[in-house]
């Protein structure tokens, strides 16, 4: 919990500096890039198992860009986050994904995404419960989510293998 809690903060300070940074401070970030710091506090299971933990705590720090964008998206992210695996082991990601706007809704844009990734942390016994995992330490994960964008708000649905997960999140604005 307290590294979740740690974790959240380092990426709250980290959001928070970049997007206040002057444009001259921040080349390599784009006039429309955007920061995106998300909170998951825990993952519904479709399946059962003893062995769940109740709080998974995702944090996530994501950079939103239009450039770089295939299939007609809207958007691409690139991102990292640390978590407490279903077993309560403590897991890291990295993922890239494709976002697009699907229609406006309250004041927001419904959109859906998909992010391929890979996942590190899973271990004894429960290596095999990734793909790729057992071989190389490192499983290889494909999340789709839905959700609503606000202009710095935003909330989503997403679903990563047996796991279903419900995300808040802060948009920086430049």
């Amino acid at each position: 919990m307290q590294r979740a809690i740690n974790a959240w903060v380092m990426a709250a300070v980290a959001a928070a500096a970049l997007s206040g940074a002057p444009p001259a401070q921040a080349q390599w970030l784009g006039p429309d890039d955007r920061i995106r710091a998300a909170y998951t506090p825990k993952v519904f299971h479709i399946s059962s198992d003893d062995d769940y933990v109740d709080w998974n705590h995702i944090v996530a720090l994501e950079l939103l860009t239009p450039r770089h964008t295939f299939w007609n998206a809207d958007r691409t992210h690139f991102g990292v986050s640390v978590f407490d695996n279903s077993y309560g082991q403590f897991s890291q990601s990295i993922y890239v994904g494709l976002e697009w706007d699907w229609r406006p809704w309250r004041g927001g844009m419904l959109f859906y995404s998909l992010s391929p990734g890979l996942i590190h942390g899973y271990k004894e016994p429960h290596e095999n419960k990734l793909p790729l995992n057992r071989a190389l330490g490192v499983g290889v994960t494909l999340v789709p989510a839905v959700g609503w964008q606000g202009r710095s708000l935003g909330f989503a649905a997403s679903m990563n293998g047996t796991a279903f997960g419900l995300r808040a999140s802060w948009t920086f604005q430049r």
